[in-house]
């Protein structure tokens, strides 16, 4: 990590090794993590000049795939490319530079977004790509596949993915051929982007090519004030999980001969 120099890549400023455990000394990313970042705009009215826009939204696409180009360039592979990963340096868009970070510091916060295979570690399996489920294989192309989750978390201003799904079930649905719809406030092109980023690995693009599709969408797509994201939205996706749990309970008394209502839904 010390040896990348790149705007958008979280640069190490140093290491000390006077303490336990030994501590990175990073560069400061005033805004924090991207996926924070998100959810708190949110709540922000559009007259509040720190309310995203799309263009916002375009540019943070852009911002990563100008890292991940740069890490492909030096055949990196991340392996956890997510938006809990990026940092933002600052919440002004005039200012507000997103780089791509982690490298493996931010497991202990967002420990549910990781599940833990029998015999391996903690595994990013709503990011991963089918060979790296499957086969445990990582390449830029898997980074690519996990690029196209960020996109949709950035355009869904930071929703898990596969929100009415535990882990478990990602795994088994990504490999089934599932993939995530198109968000709320996401343009049909960038979606077509990210459903290039599920293909096949040979078929998926290069960051070369991630980088120039979003350059010129930004070029040709007018700016405009985000859709609210109602609490509704994500209620409705909860609201399916409850029903799915319900009738799987329901399902299980009926299989064991117990005639009483579950949960005592009337």
């Amino acid at each position: 990590m010390s040896h990348f120099r790149h705007k958008h890549v979280l640069r190490l400023l140093g290491v000390c090794l006077d303490t336990d455990p030994p501590l990175l000394v990073l560069e400061l990313m005033e805004a924090g993590d991207l996926l924070s970042y998100l959810r708190e705009s949110r709540s922000l009215q559009p007259a509040d000049p720190h309310a995203l826009r799309l263009q916002d939204l375009l540019a943070m696409c852009e911002d990563v795939a100008r890292g991940c180009r740069y890490l492909e360039e030096l055949h990196f592979v991340h392996r956890d490319l997510a938006c809990r990963n990026c940092l933002v340096s600052a919440r002004d868009r005039e200012n507000r530079v997103v780089k791509i970070g982690d490298f493996g510091l931010a497991r202990d916060i967002y420990k549910n977004d990781y599940y833990r295979k029998e015999g391996e570690g903690l595994l990013p399996v709503r990011w991963m790509a089918p060979e790296s489920l499957v086969d445990g294989v990582f390449t830029s192309q898997s980074d690519v596949w996990a690029f196209g989750v960020l996109m949709w978390e950035i355009t869904s201003l930071g929703q898990q993915p596969y929100p009415a799904r535990n882990n478990l079930e990602v795994l088994h649905y990504v490999r089934a051929g599932g993939r995530l719809p198109k968000p709320l406030n996401c343009p049909p092109t960038l979606h077509q982007l990210m459903l290039r980023c599920w293909s096949p690995a040979d078929a998926r693009p290069s960051f070369k090519i991630c980088l120039e599709s979003i350059v010129v969408l930004r070029g040709h797509i007018e700016d405009a004030v985000l859709s609210p994201v109602h609490a509704g939205h994500y209620l409705a996706r909860r609201g399916k999980l409850i029903l799915n749990l319900y009738l799987r309970a329901l399902s299980l008394c009926m299989e064991r001969g117990i005639s009483a209502n579950p949960w005592n839904v009337n």
